[in-house]
C-alpha cells in the first residue's frame, strides 16, 4: 500500500469522524452489530432433526436456501460471520429428504418479520465444534 493512499485513507477517516452525523451513524452500526452479535450468540444451540424437504426463494433480489424438518419447522442454510461460515450453499446442495442431521444454529422464526432459524453447521460438513 503506498504511502499516499494510506495517508488519503487516514484523513477522510479523521473527517468522517470529526463529522457529528457520520459518527451518530457510525455508532448506530456499532450498536446494531453488537446486538446481532449478542443475538446469536444467544439463541445458537445443537438440535436433531429429520429433513421432510428442502426449497429456495427469493426475497429481495437474495436467494433463501431453506430446510423444513419432519416437525414442519423451517430453517434458513445461511452464511454467517459470526460463525466464520460461508460455505452454506455446500450444505444445503448435500442435504437430502429423510435425511437426519445434527445442526448447529441460532435464532428464532418470527412470522410477521419474515425471519428464521438459521443453521451454521451440520454432522453433513462437520463443523460442529
Amino acid at each position: 500500500m503506498s504511502r499516499s493512499f494510506l495517508h488519503y485513507f487516514t484523513k477522510i477517516f479523521k473527517e468522517t469522524l470529526n463529522n457529528t452525523d457520520a459518527n451518530i451513524t457510525l455508532k448506530i452500526v456499532g450498536v446494531g452489530s453488537i446486538c446481532n452479535l449478542g443475538y446469536a450468540l444467544g439463541t445458537k444451540e445443537k438440535r436433531e432433526i429429520v429433513v421432510a424437504k428442502k426449497y429456495q426463494y427469493d426475497s429481495n433480489g437474495f436467494t433463501n436456501f431453506m430446510i423444513v424438518d419432519e416437525k414442519g419447522n423451517h430453517y434458513n442454510v445461511n452464511n454467517s460471520l459470526w460463525f466464520m461460515k460461508w460455505d452454506s450453499i455446500e450444505d444445503w446442495s448435500s442435504v437430502e429428504a429423510n435425511d437426519c442431521l445434527t445442526i448447529k444454529m441460532y435464532g428464532w422464526r418470527v412470522p410477521f418479520l419474515g425471519i428464521f432459524p438459521k443453521i451454521v453447521a451440520t454432522n453433513k460438513n462437520l463443523n460442529l465444534n
